[in-house]
Parts: C-alpha cells; sequence; structure tokens
C-alpha cells in the first residue's frame, strides 16, 4: 500500500472571506474620498465664479461715472447668467461709503453670497476705493 500525500494549493474560506473584507474596507474608504473631492471641486468651482462676477462687476463700477457709484445702482445690475446657472439663489450686496477726506472718495464693497447645502454661505467680498477726479488748477 501506498500513501499517497495531499497538499493543499487552494485558499480557505477563511482567507477569502479576510481578502474580500480588507477589499471591501479599502472600496468604501476610496469611494468616501473620491465622493469628498467632487464636493470640495465644485466648492471650488463655485467660489471662482462668484470671484470672477466680483471682480467683472467691480471692473464696471470703477468704470462708470462718479454719480452712478451707488449700491443701489451696483444691485440694481443683473448677475451674469453663467452665476446664475451654477449659484441659482447667488445674492449680491453693494455698499458705498463716502470717504470724506481729501481727496474726496468712496469705498465700494461687494459680496456674493448663496446657499450651500447645510446654510447660506460665508460671503466672498471684494473692497475697492474709486477717487473723484480732480479738476486742473491754472
Amino acid at each position: 500500500m501506498s500513501v499517497t500525500r495531499r497538499t493543499n494549493r487552494g485558499f480557505t474560506v477563511l482567507e477569502v472571506t479576510l481578502a474580500l473584507t480588507v477589499l471591501l474596507a479599502a472600496t468604501i474608504l476610496l469611494s468616501q474620498f473620491l465622493i469628498a473631492a467632487k464636493l470640495q471641486r465644485r466648492v471650488g468651482d463655485q467660489r471662482r465664479l462668484a470671484l470672477e462676477e466680483l471682480s467683472n462687476r467691480m471692473e464696471r463700477v470703477l468704470a462708470a461715472k462718479w454719480e452712478d457709484v451707488t449700491a443701489e445702482a451696483i444691485e440694481k445690475q443683473a448677475i451674469s447668467p453663467q452665476l446664475l446657472d451654477a449659484l441659482p439663489d447667488a445674492k449680491l450686496t453693494a455698499h458705498v461709503t463716502d470717504e470724506p477726506a481729501p481727496p474726496l472718495g468712496k469705498k465700494i464693497r461687494l459680496e456674493i453670497s448663496w446657499e450651500q447645502g447645510e446654510g447660506r454661505i460665508s460671503p466672498l467680498g471684494l473692497t475697492a476705493w474709486r477717487f473723484r477726479e480732480q479738476e486742473a488748477k491754472p
């Protein structure tokens, strides 16, 4: 009688179960990371669009006539369609304060805020000063 030896060349059920558990945990962590990265990218894109809108609006304000630089006139202008597509509930606020010391000037503060999933996001702001052109003295 000859004795044959059996060699185990396969995996046990326990080894397969442990390998699948590790693979599942890695997959869950990777998916959470990808979701968080997607959300951060969307917030970054929203901030970029809001800053572009603020910059464009400020350029128009600084190019306007001195008398037209008022908070009401600035807020009356429509928000760009690109920003409204990305942030349908965007709200622009303008604050214009007179600087009394010579030379006469106006401090212009523009802010954009919008709703994020858990509430209104802290506004992004841009501030500039506009000074009245002085008349040439003879």
